[in-house]
């Protein structure tokens, strides 16, 4: 089960909350024909989808609905053919939690090369020219030379800039640089965890970690086909209880 469930014996194990309340959330997308991750405010413990487009046709595939202790990949589907409505157990292509982890953001960037003073970092740096930054960890005889010092920035490119002193004169390169090194941008935010999720963080980002971020990988059995509108709504329960066997 990859739900936390209470049992018939002791309920309270399943309470969330203390009081009588169901949450639910309900919207619908213009499929593209593939997966889609569908980004919702809790961890859902029920979904129903109807294929708006589908049932005004002769199409498989109508409307399902998933449980949060449903193997991943599994929906119970109501489909119809040209002449007959069937029920589907999809095991496959239809909903899997697919949750991405919360934690706290990394805002260090690689450096990827550095010749004659021109730093390459291996993803866009989104640094702006007078922006300070940290050198740090780079290996190579030009290590002793650029760690552990602030440099002010001049970009040339969205993976590049070159490196001049605090007093604004540029960095002669002595020696060669080998492999690794980071960047981290100097200023008040220096040493400081933020929200940033990737890159520097923005200077209004508070010292915190992201959250988690609940999504539902809704499979091409819900997807249909391209442009079909498909409603949701999912439900998060006040209780989810495992009840054991009926006498």
């Amino acid at each position: 089960m990859t739900a936390i469930l209470g049992t018939n014996l002791n309920v309270f194990t399943g309470t969330r909350e203390l009081s009588d309340v169901t949450n639910t959330y309900g919207g619908y997308v213009i499929s593209s024909g593939s997966l889609y991750n569908l980004v919702l405010p809790w961890q859902a413990d029920k979904l129903e989808w109807y294929n708006y487009t589908k049932f005004g046709t002769d199409a498989n595939n109508l409307q399902g609905v998933w449980f949060r202790d449903f193997p991943a990949g599994d929906d119970l589907i109501l489909s119809r053919g040209t002449t007959t409505l069937s029920s589907i157990l999809e095991t496959t292509n239809g909903v899997t939690i697919a949750n991405t982890a919360g934690g706290f953001a990394n805002e260090h960037l690689v450096i990827s090369g550095i010749t004659a003073g021109v730093v390459t970092t291996s993803a866009n740096h989104g640094l702006s020219n007078f922006d300070r930054v940290v050198l740090t960890k780079i290996i190579g005889t030009v290590a002793p030379l650029l760690n552990n010092n602030t440099y002010v920035v001049q970009v040339l490119s969205a993976t590049t800039f070159k490196l001049y002193d605090v007093y604004g004169v540029p960095i002669v390169q002595v020696g060669t640089w080998t492999s690794s090194g980071q960047v981290t941008k100097d200023g008040p935010l220096l040493g400081q965890i933020t929200s940033s999720q990737s890159g520097f963080p923005a200077p209004q980002n508070s010292i915190q970690d992201y959250p988690i971020q609940y999504r539902l990988a809704l499979g091409t059995s819900i997807m249909g086909s391209a442009s079909d509108v498909i409603y949701v709504q999912a439900t998060k329960f006040n209780s989810y209880f495992n009840l054991g066997t009926a006498p």
